[in-house]
């Protein structure tokens, strides 16, 4: 009896709060629930060691440069406890302090209470150029925009243009950054001017190659086809792309893998006669490109120009290219595409050319001119 009183007292003790040093700064570690996860108010670890708190309807979030950890907020402390989840009790926010410290890389010391530290971050170098000051850290860093210049917390350096003061190092300027941001390994970036606008990208896939030939039609190999046609159309096209530059076997993985970062993507490919067939995905898989069809149809055109960049409407694609062939006296047909159309996140078409409009250089050129008339349209266009 007596064994098992200790047991209970000393499992008693373990759960009682601790005291919680953070920084300079001291609390109390609470274990709600009993199940021995300490916890600690937000704010108080926030301010300790110089992180960014954001906190919303039933989220908190705590940041360190570009490192970050959010939870979810719940009432109940055992069940917060059980998930790993931020605790709310009393009007305050606590949250897990291991969990926490493991993602932004903080000391963390369980002895007699809880100790969380974070060491100070040293200044490995600055970069300057117009319009932006690049500076590098031994460790992710928060910066703050203090009055006359910005503040980086808990770093320290040597270095001209920049003074060390009791909170951390201090680099003086006349008007604060555009922008602020993290790129990550320890990096901050100062901006200053209009933030560079993003172009889009157009991705020309020759169909085939290397050991498949594709559809042959009089001695005319479809992979040679759909080579010189992409080849003339990346002609009208600055700063296209082609995903094989040569009679290459180019395994569709490596293909889909290409289109990932295409604003626009053209599948070329052949087939008897004289059809002209496009293409287009029966539906898309990321959330961005479900809902650009009816963004793009609705927002004004610098918006619009913007989404354009990340994410396409392959119908909208389709009706520009069909414009274009139509000056030509050209009728297109449209279908459902292949599987793998819907997890382009642009634009993405597969062009099918019947043999009998390929067999010229001049044909050639005439349908290329119209492709990238199409393209060009569909970028600058509503």
């Amino acid at each position: 009896m007596r064994a098992l009183f200790l047991f209970l007292a000393s499992f008693a003790l373990a759960q009682a709060p601790k005291p919680l040093k953070v920084g300079a700064l001291t609390g109390e570690a609470l274990y709600p629930g009993g199940l021995g996860v300490a916890y600690g108010e937000a704010r108080l670890v926030a301010q300790g060691l110089g992180l960014s708190l954001w906190e919303g309807e039933g989220q908190v979030a705590l940041g360190l440069g570009s490192r970050f950890r959010s939870f979810p907020v719940l009432a109940r402390e055992g069940e917060a406890a059980r998930k790993g989840a931020a605790w709310k009790r009393e009007g305050r926010t606590y949250v897990p302090l291991k969990p926490l410290a493991e993602a932004l890389g903080l000391s963390y010391r369980a002895q007699v209470g809880i100790d969380l530290g974070l060491p100070w971050a040293r200044l490995l170098g600055v970069e300057r150029a117009q319009g932006r000051i690049l500076l590098r850290f031994s460790r992710e860093v928060n910066a703050m925009w203090r009055e006359g210049g910005v503040l980086f917390l808990l770093a320290q350096g040597a270095e001209p243009g920049l003074r060390q003061e009791a909170l951390g190092l201090f680099l003086p300027l006349e008007a604060p950054p555009d922008r602020l941001f993290y790129p990550g390994g320890g990096q901050v970036a100062l901006e200053w001017g209009p933030l560079p606008r993003p172009t889009p990208t157009v991705l020309l896939d020759p169909g085939h190659g290397g050991a498949d030939p594709g559809v042959v039609v009089e001695g005319l190999r479809e992979k040679d086809l759909a080579l010189d046609l992409a080849r003339r159309v990346a002609a009208r096209l600055p700063g296209s792309r082609l995903t094989r530059k040569g009679d290459e076997t180019l395994p569709l993985e490596a293909r889909l893998l290409q289109t990932q970062t295409a604003s626009v993507v053209v599948s070329f490919h052949v087939t008897g006669g004289s059809a002209l067939n496009l293409y287009l995905p029966k539906a898309r898989s990321t959330p961005l490109a479900k809902n650009a069809e009816a963004l793009l149809r609705t927002a004004p055109k610098e918006q619009a120009a913007l989404l354009k960049v990340y994410a396409g409407d392959p119908r909208l694609l389709a009706e520009a290219l069909a414009r274009a062939f139509s000056a030509l006296g050209l009728v297109v047909a449209q279908a459902e595409g292949p599987y793998a159309l819907t997890d382009v996140p642009g634009a993405a078409v597969v062009l099918e050319v019947g043999v009998e409009r390929l067999k010229t250089p001049e044909a050639r050129e005439t349908l290329a001119q119209a492709v990238a008339q199409g393209v060009r349209q569909y970028l600058e266009g509503p």
